[in-house]
């Protein structure tokens, strides 16, 4: 959820602010399991459908660029389209201030996961987000999904022929729903031949609701496993605890116990059936009223108002439940004293836990370093991941303050095979190689923007970049880069 109002500049945040263009060569493809930086990435892309004021106050794309934006259109819903190289971005608003764009969030009776919605007077939507019959999602943003679709897809088709075949899918509060929604039914697509089979799908839904029932919970987790698919939730954020979830004997399987209990109590003896009954009774009833509650108001009620938004929109059967449930696999960003302190609970400003900030802020204190969760196939982070600043270089024959008078050179290490960061002056990036447990070399060739620098300093960095071969790294804070037996540069941590 996007707020018009002032956050803190981080000065904490790695890498520089302003956008760096990435050849298609330097391109990688996707990889399975949970990557803090890619994650961090798409937050600074979630978080440009911000007003002015949001999006000044935090870190631009570094690696992907802005190709296309939509109109609004359904219940106030947007994404946009960003690409570097072979790999695009699918981002997915979230809600916005618009009281239509709510009204989406209160829709929030169940419709079964396979059906057709008619969206409007000339739009249908048919989807198969699973193939258990007893599998449901939240209409509401099923609705939006349908018309964002309706625009995605001829996208994804363009950009699939220039050679597009990795695609990252990111969306934050609402937009994290959708992107549960968008995912299992571009899966269904890839299963029916209508999307292409080599078309490779990586979801992070970022501080999202909950999208659905425990069916559906159950095929989309098995449909993304091995790595393709996350739910970050900060611990301290209420809306990945949304919407209410309602547990019914109608929820559960039926060789659960509990659902042939009624005919159990028929069994038994007056007295003991009668006790048994009025037990089962209290405990059962209240929550069979309340699902039909949630169904009459926040369903059919609120398809009223959903209609005179939505012209020809008709509503759906609605499944009997209302048992939401968390999906995905859940990175949790905890929330401790540390972050508390900075991040303070307030009955008043009720998004603090939620915007991207304290979500980047989290995500950079907790995967920093050698903190860093191993990825997918079991290897060990690098220990250089995250920034560094230039405080010392050998040989120039001139102080150090007067090579880089106003901006000190930077290195962000993304993992092993890349890095990016800043001369001075110019913006660079490239592919590392890695050779032993301390061996690094830089290429000779950088991707690098190509503004006019004052001084000797960006040369004199560069040139001993590329003579590099080792590293050596003190407490963690201290990055020292080595050329044969000579330490030609020395760098600082940058800490969140």
């Amino acid at each position: 959820m996007i707020r018009s109002h002032s956050v803190v500049i981080f000065t904490f945040l790695t890498g520089a602010f302003g956008l760096l263009l990435f050849t298609p060569a330097l391109a990688q493809s996707l990889k399975p399991g949970f990557d803090p930086v890619e994650y961090s990435e798409l937050l600074k892309v979630s978080a440009q459908f911000g007003d002015s004021t949001y999006t000044s106050s935090f870190p631009k794309p570094e690696r992907f660029k802005s190709v296309y934006r939509s109109p609004d259109i359904g219940l106030d819903n947007k994404w946009d389209l960003w690409v570097d190289g072979t790999t695009a971005v699918i981002n997915i608003r979230g809600t916005t201030a618009n009281s239509t764009s709510w009204l989406a969030n209160f829709y929030a009776a169940m419709i079964p996961a396979k059906g057709e919605l008619q969206l409007s007077d000339t739009e249908t939507f048919s989807y198969a987000l699973s193939n258990n019959p007893r599998a449901a999602v939240h209409v509401g943003w099923m609705v939006g999904t349908g018309f964002l679709v309706k625009d995605i897809l001829p996208k994804l088709d363009d950009y699939y022929k220039r050679g597009v075949k990795n695609w990252l899918i990111m969306g934050h509060s609402q937009g994290g729903s959708i992107a549960f929604l968008l995912t299992a039914h571009l899966y269904s697509l890839k299963r029916q031949g209508k999307l292409p089979a080599d078309m490779l799908l990586k979801t992070y839904c970022s501080a999202g609701p909950k999208p659905g029932n425990l069916y559906f919970a159950y095929e989309y987790e098995a449909m993304t496993q091995g790595g393709w698919a996350y739910n970050v939730v900060n611990s301290a954020d209420w809306v990945p605890e949304m919407p209410f979830s309602i547990q019914t004997v109608n929820d559960m399987n039926i060789t659960n116990p509990f659902v042939g209990a009624d005919a159990m109590i028929k069994k038994q003896p007056l007295v003991k059936r009668l006790v048994m009954r009025h037990v089962y009774n209290g405990l059962s009833k209240p929550a069979i009223q309340a699902q039909k509650n949630y169904e009459k108001y926040l369903g059919k009620l609120a398809a009223n108002t959903v209609k005179k938004n939505l012209n020809g929109y008709v509503s759906p059967e609605y499944y009997k439940s209302s048992h939401y449930v968390r999906t995905g696999s859940t990175i949790v960003l905890l929330a401790d004293s540390t972050y508390y302190t900075r991040y303070p609970d307030s009955k008043t400003k009720i998004f603090t836990h939620h915007l991207h900030p304290p979500y980047l802020y989290l995500t950079m204190r907790q995967f920093r370093a050698s903190a860093l969760t191993p990825v997918a196939d079991g290897t060990a982070p690098s220990p250089l991941m995250g920034s560094w600043e230039l405080n010392y270089l050998a040989g120039s024959g001139t102080p150090f303050e007067n090579l880089f008078p106003d901006k000190k050179p930077t290195l962000s290490f993304t993992d092993t095979q890349r890095f990016s960061g800043s001369t001075g002056c110019n913006r660079i990036n490239g592919a590392l190689t890695t050779l032993d447990v301390n061996g690094i070399r830089f290429p000779d060739t950088l991707a690098m923007t190509r503004m006019a620098c004052p001084g000797n300093g960006e040369q004199a960095f560069l040139n001993l970049l590329k003579k590099v071969n080792r590293y050596a790294l003190s407490d963690g804070s201290t990055l020292t880069l080595i050329s044969g037996d000579i330490a030609v540069m020395r760098f600082t941590r940058k800490q969140p």
